[in-house]
Formats: C-alpha cells, structure tokens, sequence
C-alpha cells in the first residue's frame, strides 16, 4: 500500500501526527500547484489551505482506492478551477516565477552574469512566446501538463485526477504538445523537460 494512503488512514484513527507528516510533505507541492492556476500566492495558500481541512474533515469516510497523491491532486485541481470559474482568474504560465514566503523566486533562466546581454535579451523573448503559447493552452491541455510536469506525475495518475483514460491522457498531452510546436515554430528556445520532446533532440521549436 501507498505510504500516504498508510499515513491517511491513522488520520482516519486519529492520529494528529500522521496529519501533521502528510501536511509537511504536500503544502509546499500544492501551493504551488495551485499557483500555476490563480496566479497568487495569497489565493494559492488559501486554496491549499481549504484541500487540507477538507481532507482533514473527511477522514472519517476516507478508503484506499488510488495513491495519496491523486487523491488530494484531484481535490486541489477542482478546489483551483472552482476559483477560475467564479472570480475568472488568469490562469498563470508556466513559466512565469513562483514568488516564495521569502521572497525567493523560481527562475526558468541562467543567471544573466553569466550569459551576454544580447543571450539575455534573447532567452526572454523567446520565454515570452512560450508564456504565451502555454497560457493559450485549454484548461484541461494545462492541467496536464502541470500535473505531468512540475508534479511529476504518470500518465496513468494523471488520469485519475482528472477521471480520464489512459489513452485519453495522452491524446490530451499530444495535442497539447502539437499545439505548443506550431506557435513556437523557429523559437530558438530549450523546453522544460517532460513537456516537448523533440525529435533528433534540437532546440529549434519547428
């Protein structure tokens, strides 16, 4: 069994300590789930904060029927199109920087003292047709992605948290995919791994 699910299921007994591992080991992967949605860390925190009490609250009626993690995914993925729908947030791209509790951010791009300016200059036009590109993305295309990408998660556990089929899954990410090279077409641009592999392995998008 999951370990996870081992944990969840001493919460269903009781136990605040087995809570308390589960909060440590997914608040910060959540929140920044979240982020990738809504576009602020106030909002992300709000949210992560509502996916934990409500799995806190139903731990009496909680049963081992996936992983942990698709488990309380699902619930941050609807808990986070919940909020886009009723406040009509913009959702984020993906590689916009994740600002942290300390002001610490994520940065897609080397440090610029070590490349040139016209590099520089390059690298964030080129980053700037990929946020574009990634942010016209349909809602599901994105959700999996980011489940995919920055969560790591399989194709098969990407599948559950969103209630699709394997092969649904993959038709979702290729379009995705498919969609992504045609805007991107000659961005002499390096993309995150996982999400565009391309063919003889280039850096030319087209």
């Amino acid at each position: 069994m999951d370990a996870d699910c081992e944990l969840m299921l001493q919460v269903k007994k009781g136990e605040v300590a087995a809570f308390n591992q589960i909060l440590e080991k997914y608040q910060g992967p959540i929140i920044n789930f979240v982020y990738r949605f809504v576009g602020s860390r106030e909002k992300a925190e709000e949210i992560a904060q509502e996916v934990f009490l409500r799995i806190y609250l139903a731990r009496g009626r909680y049963r081992v029927r996936a992983k942990f993690s698709t488990y309380i995914y699902r619930i941050a993925k609807n808990l986070s199109l919940n909020t886009l729908r009723k406040r009509k947030l913009r959702i984020i791209s993906l590689n916009q920087p994740i600002p942290g509790k300390n002001g610490e951010i994520e940065r897609e791009f080397a440090d610029s003292s070590q490349i040139s300016p016209a590099e520089v200059l390059a690298k964030k036009e080129a980053g700037a047709r990929v946020k574009k590109a990634l942010d016209s993305l349909p809602a599901p295309q994105k959700t999996a992605i980011i489940l995919n990408r920055y969560n790591d998660l399989s194709y098969e556990e990407i599948g559950k948290v969103m209630n699709l089929s394997l092969p649904a899954v993959k038709s979702l990410l290729h379009r995705a995919k498919e969609s992504l090279r045609k805007r991107l077409k000659g961005v002499n641009y390096t993309p995150p791994p996982h999400i565009l592999p391309l063919k003889g392995g280039g850096k030319r998008w087209g």
